[in-house]
């Protein structure tokens, strides 16, 4: 820290016990300290603001703010640990935790969520691609990280930044034991396809494999899975059986030809309550760290992301006009129209236009009215007498929930989630 800002009547009195050339300053209140902002020329700073409530240092955060668009997700990081120790709580002594955190954290922010999640000792994180997981490095998270999709051109900087490649394919194997040779060492996962029959090796691969790993010891298995199709389908639990032996089946020669015995996982979140028997060495968390459960747990869970927009405008409608592009909104009664700051871009998308959907305002629920703009969506609050320009519209969270929009688009949870733009602004909070 190079410079401290005090605010209040109390705190001058730490002033002697710093450093005489620390750079310090004090200011009675948070409105004298405004006032001011502007001789302290912040630039390319990280700024800790903390404080109790009473001091509303929330207004310190918005003049601060690069971000200026008027449309966040709040993202309750006490919300996702209450829901990691929900899963965690399931799982027999000794079973690790893989916490996925690809496509940005289902769009909260990997980064953010990441160390979050190495603090609260989960084993590993995975991600989608090798740029996510060097991002994460970059951050200075240090936890393990599975990269399920790699690409050879990809090799040079997994190996650099400590990342670990699954293998799905006798090809893929080929060219990572072309680019290792006999002396880099690197840690891989192998993909089995049980029945998914996305990305996998298939049982006739597993002894070439077995071959190929024997005879270069310095690709170290560090794990075994593969993916059920419908762990939070019951109809299909025969099927979710079927896979667990096969994949059972699929390991055991290649434990043998290794000479040890990689971690084994093959249960996501749907799966971790309703498949306790094969949770194996390690579990594989993901939508329901973010508080979206198809497995029996939903009503344990925490809401975490809240997605939020602000009237922008209200204007008052005569019967007989029309709101939005191609007059898709008719009036036919005198009507508040209010005017909010998100729009497809920001994702919320056009299904949820022309009455499909309703937001939150004032605690009562304002459809929509008229086609989904870029930038901007029309509701009607007509009923709301006291909503105001510069409200708070809440677009998902606890009320709507991220399951009711999803339901309006057409979609599921992870869609929508991951539809959030990133011109929208994540703010972190704990209770």
């Amino acid at each position: 820290m190079n410079r401290l800002i005090g605010i209040g009547t109390d705190i001058p009195s730490i002033r002697e016990k710093l450093p005489a050339d620390f750079d310090t300053t004090f200011y009675p209140d948070t409105a004298t300290f405004l006032q001011n902002i502007q001789q302290h020329h912040f630039l390319d700073e990280l700024i800790l603001l903390k404080g109790a409530r009473p001091f509303a240092f929330e207004h310190i955060a918005r003049r601060l703010e690069q971000k200026a668009h008027k449309t966040v997700l709040e993202v309750n990081l006490t919300a996702l640990v209450h829901n990691l120790n929900v899963y965690n709580r399931l799982l027999r002594p000794g079973t690790k935790m893989l916490a996925m955190v690809k496509a940005s954290g289902y769009g909260s922010g990997s980064a953010e969520l990441a160390k979050l999640l190495e603090f609260h000792h989960v084993d590993y994180l995975g991600v989608a691609y090798a740029d996510e997981g060097i991002e994460l490095r970059q951050a200075g998270v240090n936890l393990p990280i599975l990269v399920l999709n790699p690409d050879p051109s990809g090799f040079d900087a997994m190996y650099r930044f400590r990342l670990e490649p699954e293998v799905y394919s006798l090809p893929l194997l080929d060219e990572l034991i072309h680019y290792a040779g006999q002396e880099k060492h690197l840690a891989i996962h192998l993909k089995l396809d049980t029945g998914m029959h996305r990305l996998g090796l298939e049982p006739l691969d597993i002894q070439i494999v077995a071959e190929k790993l024997t005879a270069n010891p310095n690709l170290e298995v560090k794990s075994v899975f593969s993916h059920l199709s419908a762990s939070d389908a019951p109809q299909h639990d025969a099927f979710t059986h079927r896979q667990a032996a096969a994949f059972s089946d699929m390991y055991a020669p290649i434990a043998a030809a290794l000479g040890y015995a990689p971690l084994r996982h093959i249960v996501n979140t749907g799966g971790i309550a309703r498949f306790p028997e094969y949770h194996f060495d390690m579990v594989r968390l993901g939508i329901g760290l973010y508080g979206v459960d198809s497995g029996g747990l939903q009503d344990q869970l925490r809401v975490v992301n809240t997605l939020k927009a602000t009237i922008s405008q209200i204007k008052t409608i005569e019967p007989g006009e029309t709101v939005g592009y191609n007059r898709n909104g008719p009036v036919d009664r005198p009507s508040r129209i209010a005017t909010i700051s998100i729009g497809y871009a920001d994702g919320f998308l056009r299904l949820a236009g022309n009455g499909r959907y309703s937001v939150l305002v004032q605690g009562r629920r304002a459809p929509t009215i008229g086609n989904v703009c870029m930038d901007m969506t029309m509701i009607d609050v007509t009923h709301i007498p006291v909503a105001r320009e510069g409200d708070e519209v809440v677009i998902l969270g606890e009320n709507p929930t991220v399951q009711e929009l999803a339901t309006c688009l057409q979609t599921i949870p992870y869609e929508v989630f991951t539809n959030i733009s990133e011109r929208v602004k994540r703010v972190y909070w704990q209770e």
